[in-house]
């Protein structure tokens, strides 16, 4: 385990772009008790890109060893290389408080399409990633499972389960977890989009939808809307809740989405459709 005061925490950095808060007011809850399920599973990444600085992401443990996030948190296409390290602290609580210990991550990766797409679209499309850690946190033995839903699913769920988006945004204090919950608003073959509200810090997040009784992730938050001088809506001083209608977005868990996260080095075609970034 890493010790909890190591390290100093800096702002999401090199993500900013990809959040809002949509208006009419912001709705995140602060989550005090990050020791009870599902919370305990929502991890705060920190990222070093070798400047010995911490930024920020979010994620969620999937298995005893195995974190869910976003593929830009492990991999900075601003930089163009992926960080030199990133620590994982499941359940924290704020700065200095880590329930569950931190622990460096052993391995990560990410869908190749995501480093080699061609397009800003298909980039999103596969801009989820998974972390292996070395061990199991002592203490955590329920774990958030990973549901594939069909487009009548979703259309169901459309209607009557709303989505729940946990992470650590940098618009709060450090290492504080915040939520919300809203309606899905539409789907696509790859996407979901919805009004939860999201900053910078957020990205990787789990989205879940109660399902069978209890929280199943259906997707991982990746993407929202700027303004029109390319800020976080509501995100920063100066800047103001996007006006409603608009959405943030992420990644809709899908059958090869769930088959790469259960065996990352699996193989199709001669091809491993994942990269090992670290």
């Amino acid at each position: 385990m890493v010790s909890a005061f190591e390290f100093f925490d800096t702002p999401a950095g090199l993500d900013e772009q990809d959040y809002a808060l949509v208006g009419p007011t912001d709705n995140r809850i602060h989550e005090a008790r990050t020791a009870r399920f599902p919370y305990n599973t929502v991890c705060h990444l920190g990222r070093d890109f070798g400047d010995q600085m911490w930024r920020g992401c979010s994620g969620a443990l999937i298995g005893p060893r195995k974190v869910l996030t976003a593929a830009h948190c492990l991999y900075s296409l601003q930089l163009g290389r992926p960080p030199v390290r990133v620590r994982v602290v499941p359940g924290r609580a704020d700065r200095d408080r880590f329930p569950y210990g931190a622990q460096m991550a052993a391995a990560a990766y990410v869908p190749r399409r995501f480093i080699e797409a061609r397009s800003p679209a298909e980039r999103q499309a596969h801009d989820y990633g998974l972390i292996v850690l070395p061990q199991p946190f002592p203490g955590i033995t329920r774990f958030l499972p990973v549901q594939v839903l069909t487009d009548a699913d979703m259309a169901r769920l459309r209607g009557s389960t709303p989505l729940t988006v946990a992470g650590y945004p940098a618009d709060r204090p450090v290492g504080s977890l915040w939520h919300h919950s809203e309606s899905l608003r539409r789907f696509s073959p790859r996407r979901l989009f919805y009004t939860v509200d999201t900053c910078p810090g957020h990205s990787g997040s789990p989205i879940w939808a109660s399902l069978n009784g209890g929280p199943a992730v259906v997707g991982i938050h990746t993407s929202g809307i700027l303004d029109e001088r390319g800020r976080s809506y509501g995100c920063a001083k100066g800047t103001v809740l996007a006006p409603p209608g608009l959405m943030n977005s992420g990644v809709r868990v899908t059958r090869d989405v769930a088959e790469n996260l259960r065996d990352p080095q699996r193989v199709i075609e001669d091809r491993r459709p994942m990269q090992r970034v670290l």
